[in-house]
């Protein structure tokens, strides 16, 4: 068996759940080392974003970047004789992307250095819709409006907002000529450049932002972690190194990298969607990137918030949550609760209500209602404050301190028709969440929403 043979063989049995413990490390190293076996990956997610409903894997593990790749559970002791089928043809689309990359076939497709994952009213400046599972070879893209976000085979992951005009280079590598970009870049993928025409913004294992107006003037703003900051054309090179809640400009109007208001307005439209949210409307806002994220501090009588927490959480023991499956959420007795098991991955969100009294409250108790539409799967809702106070530790933020003897929300009970719950619907889509929460100024409304992994 050839390198690339196996390296096929590999990618297919991780993304299928069957690998040995020996197999899966084995797959990790090769990840680690060549770029061909991480561009599989990307190829792979794409062939599987273009496969029709009937063949797709219901049950299968999203394929993560290859940099955060971790040891994963195999998830399918057993396979059904439709998933065996899906499974042929997914092997048969392999051989073809292999014949492609090893010259057999003559027209030489460029190699894929990322894909497609989101798209939110996305369309190119021919008004054409882009659509997620869209594959992304080096070479300009031209974004008319919307928001896309890219995976990279690095591990990078980019969100666009248009108009916008950006050229990749390759997978550690992009310019952006003009519009807004947020990025979240892992460990492994440390050194990613975003270029402009008057600055280099190299990662150092950060998220920020990175907004380019029509002159070349470049913001760039520290979500978390630390980026370093090259102004071009400056001799000798002018240079800034930027940490967390800071943000500084460089323009063609200065020589040197000047320090600007900490300010994330412009990135509030392409940052959600980087975060795994789709859409927030009505009354949902998400929080602003930046420090000092803490919950407890946020107090705001129109809207819930969105708070987003870990991502990519193994889960080493079954965790309890209320809710999983659509429909109205219910308060049921603890024993009728539902428990995600031990091996999943999942990613985690905080919805908040913090009001606080207004001569309002003395009349009547308002209600707040939203929606919000996440990228991936709803698998569990955590409403009881018991339950939210035991996984603080899982999901929460080591630098937050949760105070607050109550934190929870209230959803009716099975059979009871009283007014003045709270209303929690799952939407039978999985990703949606449809809240109207009553306003309770001596208390926090908090539910944590758990959802796959990506």
């Amino acid at each position: 068996m050839t390198s690339k043979e196996r390296d096929s063989w590999l990618v297919n049995g991780y993304c299928s759940g069957n690998l040995s413990d020996d197999e899966f490390q084995e797959l990790e190293q090769r990840l680690r080392q060549s770029r061909g076996t991480r561009r599989l990956l990307v190829e792979y997610r794409a062939l599987e974003s273009a496969m029709p409903s009937a063949v797709a894997l219901p049950s299968a593990q999203p394929v993560i970047p290859a940099q955060d790749i971790e040891r994963r559970s195999r998830r399918w002791p057993s396979q059904t004789l439709a998933m065996g089928f899906a499974l042929l043809l997914l092997a048969g689309g392999f051989a073809l992307l292999w014949s492609r990359n090893s010259g057999l076939d003559a027209s030489h497709d460029p190699p894929r250095v990322a894909v497609i994952t989101q798209a939110v009213g996305a369309y190119d400046q021919e008004n054409v819709a882009i659509r997620p599972g869209q594959p992304v070879v080096s070479g300009p893209i031209a974004l008319g409006r919307g928001v896309v976000r890219l995976d990279f085979a690095s591990g990078a992951r980019v969100a666009i907002e248009g108009p916008a005009r950006l050229e990749v280079i390759d997978d550690m590598h992009v310019l952006l000529n003009r519009g807004v970009l947020t990025a979240t870049v892992p460990v492994a993928a440390i050194g990613f450049v975003v270029e402009t025409r008057t600055a280099n913004v190299v990662d150092r294992g950060t998220a920020f932002g990175v907004s380019v107006a029509e002159d070349g003037t470049t913001d760039v703003c520290v979500f978390e972690g630390q980026v370093a900051v090259d102004r071009k054309g400056t001799v000798p090179t002018e240079s800034a190194l930027v940490r967390e809640g800071q943000a500084v400009r460089a323009s063609q109007q200065s020589t040197a990298i000047d320090s600007m208001e900490y300010k994330v307005t412009v990135f509030e439209r392409a940052w959600p969607v980087n975060s795994g949210v789709l859409q927030a409307t009505g009354s949902m806002r998400f929080v602003s990137p930046g420090p000092d994220r803490e919950p407890e501090k946020y107090q705001d009588n129109e809207h819930i918030l969105i708070f987003p927490e870990k991502k990519n959480v193994l889960l080493e023991t079954p965790i309890r949550v209320g809710q999983s499956d659509p429909g109205e959420f219910r308060l049921v007795p603890f024993e009728q609760t539902k428990t995600i098991p031990a091996g999943q991955r999942v990613s985690s969100y905080l919805l908040q209500l913090k009001s606080g009294w207004t001569e309002e409250h003395e009349l009547r108790r308002r209600r707040v209602v939203g929606q919000v539409t996440f990228a991936e799967p709803i698998v569990g809702l955590i409403s009881r404050n018991r339950f939210i106070k035991e996984t603080e530790t899982l999901f929460g933020s080591p630098k937050i301190t949760y105070e607050s003897p109550s934190r929870s929300v209230e959803p009716r009970p099975m059979n009871d028709q009283r007014k003045g719950f709270d209303t929690i619907i799952l939407a039978a889509d999985r990703r949606t969440l449809i809240l109207d929460l009553q306003e309770c100024p001596d208390r926090i409304d908090q539910l944590r929403v758990l959802v796959e992994a990506p």
